[in-house]
């Protein structure tokens, strides 16, 4: 199965989060936050909409999860507690 997680090849590293139960495995460890691009064509009059995405990876069975937003912004700000396993979504299949 593939996964999409943005569509740049620009992955950044974005820092670790506070200890958290992994939802796929349950052993507490610090998640490696990343971010990257998902760019797509918009409506006029903006030509090429650019988002950015954030995914977390589990330390002990590598498992990535997409980011909610709001949590991931707030994590940026220095806030590493903002991320909690309810902020985590699965990610969608690639088509």
């Amino acid at each position: 199965m593939e996964y999409r997680l943005g569509n740049s090849n620009r992955i950044k590293s974005k820092g670790e989060t506070s200890s958290i139960c992994c939802p796929n495995c349950n052993v507490q460890g610090s998640f490696g936050v990343f971010s990257n691009f998902e760019r797509r064509l918009a409506a006029v009059p903006l030509l090429l909409d650019l988002n950015t995405v954030y995914f977390a990876v589990c330390p002990n069975c590598a498992s990535v999860f997409a980011v909610e937003e709001n949590a991931a912004e707030l994590f940026l700000k220095g806030n590493n507690n903002a991320i909690t396993s309810d902020d985590f979504t699965n990610l969608k299949n690639f088509k």
